[in-house]
């Protein structure tokens, strides 16, 4: 995790920052299964990072699965772990888990990504193996510490998004009233009228 620590503080921007995470997520977790990070934006679920090509495909077979989605944004909407221990004997989500073995798949363990008390994501894990095997407990211990630590990521970056977003409406803000004082102040000349009168007429 320190490793890990080092090398986020160590990227230029939020994308690398993630797209390291999914790959030292794949890669210190026992048996690396691959990994991709799935946020909940502006009410649509997207992948946002991933360990390699395939994992991000996978993901949005399931965005593309209607109402019955998958075991990301089920991990999602309940804030529990999702584990799916063997895609060939899997019913849940429609036809979802039938598409996944054309990709070497057989398994997938999804852990919820908390922002504070809400859950704005998924850290999803996919094995070729089934999970008794893939996703043991030592497996499973390294997956949360992991989702644990994104999640205190995104949730500085959602805060710090916030904060800019804020900043720079309040400059905005600031600089229509500085151009309206002037707009005022012209009328008054021009008019000879009162500051109230001047803001009327714009």
């Amino acid at each position: 995790m320190q490793e890990l620590t080092a090398a986020l503080l160590a990227t230029s921007g939020i994308e690398a920052a993630l797209n390291e995470l999914a790959t030292a997520a794949s890669r210190i977790t026992p048996g690396a299964p691959m990994a991709g990070l799935t946020l909940r934006l502006g009410g649509r679920v997207r992948t946002v990072a991933s360990s390699e090509a395939t994992a991000l495909l996978v993901d949005e077979i399931q965005y593309g699965n209607g109402i019955d989605g998958g075991p990301c944004p089920q991990a999602i909407d309940t804030g529990l772990v999702v584990q799916v221990d063997d895609l060939a004997t899997e019913h849940r989500w429609g036809d979802y888990s039938t598409l996944l073995p054309a990709h070497g798949l057989r398994s997938i363990y999804s852990h919820p990504l908390r922002a504070g008390e809400q859950a704005i994501g998924a850290l999803n894990t996919y094995a070729p193996s089934t999970a008794e095997t893939a996703f043991g407990p030592a497996a499973r211990q390294t997956i949360a510490q992991v989702a644990e630590h994104t999640g205190l990521l995104l949730h500085a970056v959602v805060q710090a998004a916030q904060h800019v977003e804020i900043t720079g409406q309040f400059r905005q803000a600031l600089a229509q009233r500085s151009i309206i004082d002037q707009a005022i102040g012209i009328l008054m000349g021009q008019r000879r009228c009162s500051a109230d009168q001047a803001f009327a007429l714009i």
